[in-house]
């Protein structure tokens, strides 16, 4: 009988511990969360991440989840709202196991939940958006289009996340809109609708600019009224001083000596005028232009 040699002994013995360490631990990474189920009987739930030690097989079996948010996209269905109009709308929803130990026991796939979810969302979006009116969905104002979005997306979120939290362990964060579309038929309406919206708008906004152009106008002419008036006002006030001014310059005047002081006067004012280009108008009956309106006719002309 041959005798086995050292190293071969020590490499047994090495592969033998390999190979029940391998059978004995297993790992779980810091984004998982590992179900220890033993004899088909799911028994614990590890969260911590780090080598771990079980049973070998068919003792215990460890099933991995990973925990981190993933995104299901559902198809495009056409849902008719509670105006009878049809729209087609696609949504996304945005989860994660939140109980893996439950959702081990439910579903155990992330194809059955995603399966399940979808028969959810469905049936979730045809009773949220059948209570909704069609210009929920399609608005000429972007600000209540956003709102209205939102609101649909809570009421559709807040309908699903509680049982299938219940059902399947699933933590559902987010429903969000990925594409929303009308049949043909629909959106010649929505196109038709959208035309006496713009009307209605254009007639709103001639009428609030017509009403402000009057109140400008008004105010204007109330402004322009006043000026005029302090103008009136004033030019009295200065009439009034030079006519005072006036009376006290004649006052000093001897009674003898007012004509000529006129007259030196209006001689001051006369040269004033005459200082720049002056066109002076004078009636053509004053006798002294009797001679250039109706120039003498020399004698040996004269028939």
């Amino acid at each position: 009988m041959s005798r086995v040699s050292v190293p071969t002994l020590i490499i047994a013995v090495l592969v033998v511990f390999i190979l029940l360490t391998f059978a004995c631990t297993h790992e779980v990474a810091f984004y998982q969360a590992a179900v220890k189920v033993r004899f088909g009987q799911p028994q614990a739930i590890i969260t911590t991440p780090g080598l771990k030690f079980r049973w070998p097989w068919p003792v215990e079996m460890i099933e991995r989840y990973d925990t981190r948010l993933r995104t299901m996209d559902s198809a495009e269905t056409e849902v008719k709202t509670v105006d009878g109009k049809n729209i087609i709308l696609g949504i996304y929803a945005v989860w994660k196991i939140g109980n893996p130990l439950h959702f081990y026991t439910s579903v155990r796939t992330i194809a059955r939940a995603e399966e399940q979810m979808r028969t959810r969302l469905a049936q979730a979006q045809a009773a949220v958006v059948g209570q909704k009116t069609l210009g929920d969905f399609v608005n000429l104002d972007r600000q209540l289009l956003e709102t209205n979005y939102r609101t649909i997306l809570d009421e559709m979120r807040a309908s699903v996340a509680e049982p299938l939290s219940a059902d399947y362990g699933i933590q559902l964060t987010e429903i969000g809109l990925r594409r929303i579309s009308l049949p043909k038929e629909v959106t010649r309406e929505v196109f038709k609708s959208m035309i006496q919206d713009r009307k209605k708008l254009a007639t709103k906004y001639r009428e609030e600019g017509k009403s402000r152009a009057e109140a400008i106008k008004a105010r204007a002419e109330g402004d322009a009224r006043q000026i005029l008036a302090f103008a009136d006002w004033k030019a009295q006030q200065i009439r009034s001083a030079g006519v005072q001014a006036t009376t006290r310059i004649l006052e000093q005047i001897n009674a003898a000596d007012r004509e000529f002081f006129e007259w030196l006067r209006w001689l001051d004012a006369l040269r004033l005028a005459l200082k720049q280009k002056t066109t002076i108008f004078i009636d053509q009956t004053w006798p002294f232009f009797g001679p250039f309106v109706n120039p003498p006719v020399p004698a040996e002309s004269k028939p």
